[in-house]
């Protein structure tokens, strides 16, 4: 299905953060944990350090993929469902481009973003709304401490490349997977991620103020095999790569992304990845785009 209905500036906010992943709230899933060995502990928190270090260097920096999208809310705008079909392509930081298509390929709606500006075409409307990722209608839809600047890496299930300390590790209830409670350097944010070491893979994350509130939760599934950089690494960097891990195993990518909340009414956003292009590649001015003169361009505060 192709189909959404039209909501005039609802069909915006829905994009962002279906785009974005922004949506808000402070709901308290149960986590299920169980003490970790000494031994696990070190274990885990050092392949996880090393996990972050070397997918930098190691993993391709784009993404290109189909993508279908389901939206379930209630309570926000009175309830609402719709799905979205189109294609998806992305750039770290935080470059995201999605085009919405009707059922005879034609593009309907476009969101596009540097993870600075945005600019969102609804081409049934005639409409163009373009704004800062600072202003309050977009602020509206970013849980504190989330950076549209790194957008892209909560899209492929990576954190955004900033110091970190973890705090704790606890065992999930799979075995083979633990829980890592994580704080940045930016005061009043924590992360607490599922981490599978064996895999090198996040399986959820859930992004916490300092006040224990649940602001998002992001939950990865099947992922698959992704693709290394092009680049020259130097010889100690080869060598660690090659020691811990193969690229295709390092920089696999989730196929399917569930983000949710329940603040004021649940909140879902289902998304499947599918029809992937390999070594994608882009620039910034991939992600630029005239707005045609036959649409009304509207500024967003």
């Amino acid at each position: 299905m192709r189909r959404f209905p039209s909501y005039g500036l609802l069909y915006l906010k829905l994009l962002l953060a279906v785009a974005l992943l922004f949506i808000q709230g402070c709901a308290r899933p149960l986590l299920q944990t169980y003490p970790a060995s000494e031994q696990e502990t070190q274990l885990a928190a050092l392949a996880f350090t090393k996990y972050q270090k070397t997918y930098q260097a190691e993993c391709a920096c784009c993404l290109d993929a189909e993508l279908d999208v389901d939206v379930s809310v209630s309570g926000w705008f009175n309830d609402h469902t719709g799905k979205l079909s189109g294609y998806l392509q992305g750039m770290e930081p935080g470059y995201l481009k999605f085009v919405a298509l009707n059922p005879l390929g034609q593009p309907i709606l476009i969101l596009l973003t540097n993870g600075k500006i945005f600019k969102f075409l609804n081409v049934p409307e005639g409409k163009a709304y373009v704004g800062s990722v600072n202003s309050e209608t977009f602020k509206k839809f970013a849980p504190p401490g989330f950076d549209p600047e790194f957008s892209y890496y909560w899209l492929i299930g990576r954190l955004p490349p900033e110091d970190f300390e973890i705090l704790k590790v606890r065992r999930g209830k799979e075995q083979d997977a633990y829980w890592l409670q994580i704080r940045y350097e930016q005061p009043g944010l924590e992360s607490m991620i599922l981490f599978d070491p064996e895999e090198l893979v996040l399986r959820r994350h859930i992004l916490m103020s300092d006040s224990g509130d649940h602001l998002v939760d992001l939950v990865y599934k099947d992922y698959q095999p992704g693709y290394v950089r092009e680049k020259q690494l130097s010889d100690s960097d080869q060598e660690l790569i090659v020691s811990l891990y193969s690229g295709e195993k390092l920089c696999k990518i989730p196929t399917k992304l569930t983000v949710s909340s329940s603040l004021g009414g649940e909140k879902r956003i289902d998304l499947r990845l599918y029809s992937f292009i390999p070594e994608a590649e882009f620039s910034p001015v991939d992600f630029e785009l005239e707005i045609p003169e036959n649409l009304e361009q509207l500024i967003v505060k």
